[in-house]
This record gives C-alpha cells, structure tokens and sequence, in this order.
C-alpha cells in the first residue's frame, strides 16, 4: 500500500493504492491519507465496516440514477414514469443536506403529515419512494433509522371522478387557446391516457384509414393499440393539424411546435380554463378518460368494445365497477322502455281476447 505523488512541480497529485482495491487520484495529500485510512478500514473489517454518511440528496439522486437506468418490474421506465419518480422526489427537498444516519422518524413523519394535509395522494407516493431510496441506501453501507420504514402509508379517501357532457366539454374548450383547445373534446371522446395524447405524433395518425396508433412502449399494459375513429374524432384531427404550430411532429403541441409537458399544460392551459367554468380542483385530466367511457356507452357501444378501445384487458370489468357515469335523465330515458315494454304485452293480450 502506498501514496504516491503523480505530475510536475506546482501540479501535483496523489495516487492512493491499497491492495484489492483499485487506484484512486486525489488532488492532495491530505485527501489521499484519508482515502488511504478508509480503505484500510474496509479491508480489515469486511462486512462490518460503515460506509461514510452520505446526504439523503445524494442518495435520491442516485435513487433517481439507478431506476432510469435499471427500470422497474415491469422493465425499463417509460416518460411518464420517470416524471413521476422526479416529481416524488421533489418534496424532500428541505431534507437534501441532512445525512441519512442522522434522519429520523419524527422529522420524516412530521413532514409527510404536513404534506398530506396538501395533497395526500402525492404524499403518499412521495413516502413510498422514499423508503425505497433508504432501503437502497441501507443496501449499500448507509445507516438508517429502522422505525422510518414504520411509518404508516397514507390513507385517503378517493376522489369521485365524474363524467362531462360534450357541451360542457366544449366550454372548456372555449376558455383555451386555439393552437390546444381541441384535446378537450378528443381526449373525452376517444379517451386516451395524458401521455397517450401528448405524445401522438404524425406517425400516429392515419385519417384515411381512420385510426390512430399507440405504441407499447406509451401504452399502460405495454401492448401496441390501433384504435378506430369515429367520423367526428376524425374531424376533430383534422381541424387540429391545421390549427397546431406550423412544422410539428406533434398532432397537441405548444405554441413552439413541441409536446407538452403535464406541468407545463396544467399550469398554463387546463388549470386556467377550469377555473373559468369553476370546475378547478373538482374535475381532473383523467377524468377525460371517464367522460369518454361514459359516451361511448351511453351511445350504444358493448363494455368489452370501449375495453379494448380504451386499453383495458378486463373485457370491461373495470369499466362497469369504476368508469361508467349514468349522465341526468339516462336512467330515466331507459326506464322508458319499461312502459313500452308493458304497452306491448297489454296490447298483444287484448288482441288474442279480441280473437278469441
């Protein structure tokens, strides 16, 4: 083992070699002799040894790293994925600078509480990833708090979602600029996913054959979808490529021509239209997706149909159990049929007693 001295006068560096190790440079001495101490320390005690606390920053950002480059279960993360990861992130960032043996529960807990109270679903996803973080970080040499994994996951009551009519879809629409106002009545037509629409190319599109196609890499269950489109979704298509920035690839674009973001088209688009109709916080962007089953089968279409349109490969269980909203007045318009129903028995009676 040695400390060698590497480079010309006024430019000098440090080689630090211990064996079973590899070769580390340092720019001085005092930075190889420590290097060197903690290498020794390593080799002697093995699988006892404690690596150096790190900053909880840069164990998520090296969270962060590994999930980009690893994937996940279902294999490598697409887009949305990652922007979830990074987003989840986010909110620990008061805590960046604090070393990870030093965490504690009750500062941890203190903190997600104080976000749930805001946003108890991004809390709760901000919690689940951060004890994967620290579990990652206890893997590899860092100490953690054990009770911090105790922590109890958020409970919250699900939104109800609901269903819009077109004309309530088109007055949204309304209160958006020209270039992007027409992904409010597709998306609640045709019901695609946000990334499934904001990433829908040129490519993508076919009007002749009236279709549309999403790849598996963007779709949820990872299966390639080709998807017909009704005349007034193919109308809808065309009136969009005229109105979108001249030169996009992007069939729903920014004024620059590039594809949006979710932040960036909540900010700038939905949120300020929705507020305008007074549906902000009470009516999300996937919600679309609940409108467009809920069209779709009030217009006739099987459940297994709007299924497999849709991207579900339950043959419509999901949809009955949780996409299907009865618009005011359905129920009653089918109830109708029950008095049809009753007039045609009377009647077909009365004229077997007639002839009898």
């Amino acid at each position: 083992m040695s400390i060698r001295r590497r480079g010309g006068p006024g430019k000098y560096a440090y080689q630090v070699r211990v064996p079973g190790f590899r070769a580390v440079t340092l720019p001085n001495r005092d930075a190889a002799e420590a290097v060197q101490i903690d290498l020794l320390l390593r080799k002697r005690l093995g699988h006892l040894y404690q690596e150096k606390p790190r900053k909880l920053g840069d164990e998520l950002d090296d969270f962060l790293c590994f999930k980009k480059t690893m994937g996940g279960k279902r294999g490598k993360l697409r887009t949305s994925g990652i922007d979830w990861y990074e987003d989840s992130l986010k909110a620990w960032a008061p805590l960046r600078d604090r070393f990870v043996p030093a965490l504690r529960r009750a500062t941890i807990e203190d903190h997600i509480v104080a976000r749930a109270a805001v946003a108890p679903v991004a809390a709760r996803n901000e919690l689940q990833v951060l004890k994967a973080a620290l579990r990652r970080a206890e893997s590899r040499g860092q100490r953690v708090d054990p009770s911090i994994f105790d922590i109890p996951a958020i409970v919250h009551e699900p939104r109800e979602a609901r269903a819009l009519t077109i004309d309530e879809l088109d007055e949204i629409a309304s209160w958006m600029p020209e270039h992007i106002k027409r992904v409010v009545l597709f998306t609640g037509l045709v019901g695609l996913r946000f990334m499934e629409v904001f990433t829908l190319t040129d490519e993508q599109v076919n009007l002749k054959a009236a279709e549309i196609f999403v790849p598996a890499r963007l779709s949820k269950n990872r299966k390639p979808k080709a998807i017909a489109l009704a005349a007034c979704e193919v109308q809808i298509l065309r009136e969009q490529l005229v109105a979108r920035p001249a030169g996009s690839r992007h069939v729903f674009a920014t004024k620059r021509g590039k594809g949006y973001t979710r932040s960036a088209f909540n900010e700038h688009v939905w949120w300020p239209a929705l507020e305008k109709v007074g549906l902000k916080g009470e009516f999300h962007f996937h919600d679309l997706r609940h409108t467009a089953i809920s069209l779709q089968a009030r217009a006739g279409i099987p459940a297994e149909v709007i299924a497999e349109r849709v991207g579900h490969t339950d043959g419509g269980a999901l949809i009955r159990r949780r996409y299907r909203h009865l618009y005011p007045g359905e129920a009653a318009s089918h109830v109708s049929k029950l008095d049809a129903l009753v007039r045609d028995v009377r009647r077909t009676a009365m004229d077997v007693a007639r002839t009898s």
